[in-house]
Parts: C-alpha cells; sequence; structure tokens
C-alpha cells in the first residue's frame, strides 16, 4: 500500500502539523488559527485516528474555528507507551495534549465514552458537549472483543472497498480510514475496547445535559444506542438533547456532513 503515503502526505501538509504533548506523545491534528475564537477538540473511535475528522474539519476552520483532533494511544501516529490502555492511561494523555475547556468537546463511538468520562472525572469542561453514536454501554468483554476480531478478519483494506460501504464517505475519508487501519495494532485496540468493558454510563445523561449543552446525535439504526436507550435518553435529557439523522450510519459526521456541521453550529450557539 506504499502508493498511498503520497496522497495522505499532502492531506497532512493541508492540514497543518503535530502538536506533540503527554505522558506518551499524542500526535494531534490541528486545523485553523491557534488564535481563533472558538475550539472544538474530537475524539476519534476505536479503528480510526485524528484525520476522521478532517472533512468536518476543514469547513469549521473556514468559519472561525480551531480543531484539535488528537490521534489517541497506539492510534495514527501516536505512540502506544507501555501497553497500559486504561480509560486512566488513554484520558490522562489527551488531557495533556488538548485545552481543558474548549468551546465544544466531541467524542465519536469509543471516542463518545472518553469524552464523557472526560467530563464527568473533570478533566474536561467545555462549553457544549456533542456525543456521536457514542460506545456508553457494554455489558460485557465479549461482545466489543467480537466487533473487533470480526472487524480485523473481514474491514476491507482499499479505498474503493471501504467508499462502496459508506457512500456518503468522501475519498479523503476513506483514505484516513485505510491510513488509520494501517497505523493500529488490533491488539491495542481489543486492550482499549474490550480491556476496559463493561462500563455503564447511561446513569450520567441527565447529569451531563444539566451542566451544558448537551446533543447525543444517532444515526437511525445504532448498534451502540438502541431503542430502549434512546427512549431513556430522551426522558432523562430532554428531547432537545436527542438528533437523530435516519439516513447516517454510525459515522455521522462522514455520512452526513453539511447537516452535522450545521447542528454542531446550533449546539455552540446555545452554549455561547
Amino acid at each position: 500500500m506504499g502508493w498511498l503515503r503520497g496522497p495522505l502526505a499532502t492531506y497532512r501538509a493541508l492540514d497543518g502539523g503535530p502538536v506533540v504533548s503527554g505522558s506518551v506523545p499524542l500526535n494531534v491534528m490541528s486545523w485553523g488559527a491557534p488564535d481563533a475564537p472558538r475550539t472544538l477538540v474530537a475524539l476519534h473511535g476505536i479503528t480510526s485516528n485524528g484525520g476522521a475528522m478532517t472533512e468536518l474539519a476543514r469547513p469549521l476552520a473556514d468559519r472561525g474555528w480551531r480543531v484539535l483532533a488528537p490521534d489517541m494511544r497506539g492510534h495514527g501516529e501516536s505512540g502506544r507507551g507501555n501497553g497500559d490502555f486504561s480509560f486512566d492511561a488513554l484520558l490522562d494523555d489527551i488531557a495533556a495534549a488538548v485545552p481543558a475547556a474548549p468551546d465544544m468537546l466531541l467524542g465519536h463511538s469509543f471516542g463518545g465514552a472518553l469524552a464523557q468520562l472526560g467530563v464527568l472525572s473533570g478533566r474536561f469542561a467545555p462549553q457544549a458537549l456533542l456525543l456521536e453514536d457514542p460506545v456508553s454501554h457494554f455489558a460485557d468483554k465479549e461482545t466489543p472483543l467480537g466487533m473487533l476480531n470480526w472487524d480485523e478478519a473481514n474491514i476491507t483494506r482499499g479505498i474503493d472497498g471501504i467508499l462502496e460501504l459508506n457512500p456518503g464517505w468522501s475519498r479523503r475519508d476513506a483514505a484516513w480510514k485505510l491510513l488509520s487501519l494501517e497505523q493500529m495494532a488490533f491488539d491495542d485496540a481489543r486492550a482499549a475496547f474490550a480491556g476496559n468493558a463493561p462500563w455503564d454510563l447511561r446513569d450520567y445523561a441527565a447529569q451531563l445535559a444539566a451542566a451544558r449543552p448537551t446533543v447525543w446525535a444517532l444515526p437511525g439504526t445504532s448498534r451502540f444506542v438502541p431503542p430502549g436507550d434512546v427512549a431513556r435518553l430522551k426522558a432523562e435529557a430532554g428531547d432537545a438533547a436527542v438528533r437523530i439523522f435516519p439516513e447516517a450510519g454510525h459515522s455521522i459526521h462522514r455520512d452526513e456532513t453539511d447537516k452535522f456541521i450545521d447542528m454542531l453550529l446550533s449546539l455552540a450557539e446555545l452554549a455561547a
């Protein structure tokens, strides 16, 4: 797959260079001016890297935002450290690498679990919180382990194949996904995804929503937030805290980027 290095290097040049910080050096993708009036910190999912936020970040940078998307430990260009993939280790790395009080904290998938834990633990105090199809609950280790084992055995390893499975994505999205799969070790992902299980953050929805404007952005069908949990979210956090994208898949910010940005900007205005 060496042929892919050229195009992806171009994307990195457009996006800006790495910022290294933390107990494990984290690569932090950065878009927008350092003195931009608003800052978004975006946390990626378990098989992605900070580049997953590229198509979201570029138009936000054009609108006066600074977007920071760290590669979590063992992902992207970040180091893996001593093999500790506990929630505390992952969160300590991220907290050392990005601002603690951004205008908005976005967490996608496993990043959504980290975002919630980061706020609940006091590591982060964003003005607004956006949780995109977050993994808020695993009842056992077997479920996340099975998901990653299936992905490792079956996941598509080419840009065209990724686009076939995700027709709403751009080629840049697919290229970053392919690179993230090249860079990560599934054993490390299993240590983070299954090693921290079980966990259950559903009881904290009302607390999170009461502290700051918070939105759970969900696809029409989610394997992580089933219908019963959606109903519970609406009952405890309020209907306005749940936004459903019926046509989107798990990666709403890649499937329906423009609509996702509109929602993000509306949430930011609530917090202003």
